[in-house]
């Protein structure tokens, strides 16, 4: 599922600052190396790695820039960097490594033995928190979902198959219900979000 959640002030898809392969000139040209890249990094964090054992705090601040560096890291040069200004979208920038650090803490009690919270609704919570802080220049809903297959492969559970809402005809529809869902999440009621994951593990089945 494409990063659509763009309203104004965030990172515009045709800012080109910090861009590495500079031979990239559109949009779509950006899009198609970026889609390739991420799969390298599906490679190395899910399809090749081992999987993270629960009760481990595996997800830290160097993990969380890690994957975003190994999503994009060959094309900007501010991939795995949280970003340095504003957007209307997420945190201040100041304190994006506080609330990372808080989200990390709460992800190692939710993911603990002495958690009953199920894993759809962990997953939703560490989506919605980490697109809330919105950490990166641009990239964010994409690293939010890798991060939290990662968390469902260490659940040894199937991967979600968010949909690719630029090839279907219903897109708009299906954005703007997740972006719907997000949006309550972020007032503290997951569960249209969590209802949102639940229908893409069943497309995976």
């Amino acid at each position: 599922m494409n990063d659509k959640r763009e309203p104004p002030g965030a990172t515009p898809g045709d800012d080109t600052s910090g861009l590495i392969l500079t031979n990239l000139t559109t949009r779509s040209a950006r899009n198609a190396v970026e889609t390739e890249a991420i799969s390298l990094a599906y490679e190395k964090h899910i399809y090749r790695a081992r999987r993270k054992k629960r009760g481990t705090e595996w997800l830290v601040d160097e993990f969380v820039r890690g994957v975003h560096h190994d999503m994009f890291g060959s094309i900007w040069t501010w991939a795995g960097q949280y970003r340095r200004h504003n957007t209307n979208i997420g945190v201040a920038w100041n304190v994006i490594p506080e609330k990372i650090k808080v989200l990390c803490g709460d992800f190692a009690h939710w993911d603990s033995d002495r958690s009953s919270m199920p894993v759809v609704e962990i997953a939703a919570r560490l989506q919605n928190r980490l697109t809330q802080i919105h950490p990166f220049a641009n990239g964010n809903g994409r690293h939010a979902r890798l991060i939290t297959d990662i968390f469902f492969y260490s659940c040894e559970r199937s991967l979600p198959k968010w949909p690719q809402i630029q090839l279907e005809a219903q897109g708009h529809e299906i954005r703007d219900r997740y972006i719907a869902a997000q949006k309550k999440a972020d007032e503290g009621e997951h569960g249209d979000l969590i209802r949102f994951i639940e229908g893409c593990l069943k497309e995976q089945k």
